[in-house]
């Protein structure tokens, strides 16, 4: 899998083409002097019908600081018929004709990220769907393995609101390791039983609990805030988002853990405290590699 056209789903994710390339190359240009043009001439089109902030950012900065220009639609629906993914192969057609090269895909439609790919007419990446994130799940594997040195034996809890993409993904990355375990803390939903059986399938040890406790014992925290404040403040309601990052949490954890979290924080969770552990922002700078690594390896 040295080069590709298409990154739509996690699954289809290869661990040696990881390990091999794609973490390799994101270390390459991490080291390399910021005037690198590898992608000069070339196009990047953030296609997203949901607003982005981190992935679109993450994209356009990735595609630019490799030389590349990059453009994008904010809300997609203002301008196209795009809620049918009827129409979503025209419009992938008529970014082709305008000599895009590729094309970062969010919606959260059925069948939308299909619809894309079989057009082929140029490479597509999903930058978001309804229960997909590959490009975060590749992002925070590659965080978990800078942190910690390894993904294979980890243990790690995904704390908060449990039916989204994001963790979908995560867990569907994580299945590419070997003996990793999963404990999972819910303030809302459930992990998709079809994501689970996926990963129990390939070894995953995963478990749902009700007590922040079980952070004590991790190596990893992945906490995945509400959808929305009002969100935030119905769960804070009714008690099930009481989690405070403060001196007395951080103190209760392993010396090595880290705590992660891939969304912009919208007062979901209490953070109070300042500690190396909290690897928020590295994690961000990470995706940005990460993603420069993916739009190299699909470009070159």
């Amino acid at each position: 899998m040295a080069s590709f056209s298409r990154l739509i789903r996690t699954a289809q994710i290869d661990r040696t083409w990881v390990e091999s390339d794609l973490f390799p190359r994101s270390d390459r240009l991490r080291e390399t002097p910021p005037d690198r043009a590898e992608l000069a001439g070339r196009s990047l089109y953030c296609l997203f019908y949901e607003p982005s902030f981190l992935t679109r950012t993450s994209f356009e900065r990735a595609m630019t600081m490799l030389g590349g220009e990059a453009h994008h639609t904010e809300d997609a629906s203002q301008f196209h018929p795009v809620r049918a993914a009827s129409y979503v192969d025209n419009v992938i057609e008529i970014l082709a004709s305008l000599h895009m090269d590729v094309v970062v895909l969010r919606s959260s439609d059925p069948g939308v990220m299909d619809r894309a790919a079989e057009v082929d007419a140029l490479p597509i990446v999903n930058g978001g769907s309804l229960d997909d994130h590959p490009t975060q799940a590749l992002a925070d594997v590659y965080t978990i393995r800078r942190e910690l040195g390894r993904v294979d034996g980890v243990e790690a809890a995904i704390v908060g609101r449990l039916e989204h993409r994001n963790v979908s993904a995560l867990l569907r990355g994580l299945a590419l390791f070997d003996e990793v375990r999963v404990t999972a803390v819910p303030f809302s939903g459930r992990v998709d039983p079809a994501v689970a059986a996926y990963c129990e399938d390939r070894g995953v040890s995963l478990e749902t609990v009700d007590d922040v406790e079980a952070l004590r014992e991790v190596d990893v925290i992945y906490l995945n805030g509400p959808r929305t404040v009002a969100h935030a403040q119905m769960l804070r309601s009714r008690g099930s988002l009481n989690l405070r990052i403060d001196e007395e949490f951080m103190s209760k954890l392993r010396p090595h853990c880290i705590v992660m979290d891939p969304m912009q924080r919208s007062g979901d969770f209490a953070l109070e405290v300042r500690d190396e552990r909290l690897a928020f922002y590295r994690q961000a700078e990470n995706a940005l590699f990460l993603r420069m690594a993916i739009l190299s390896a699909m470009l070159e």
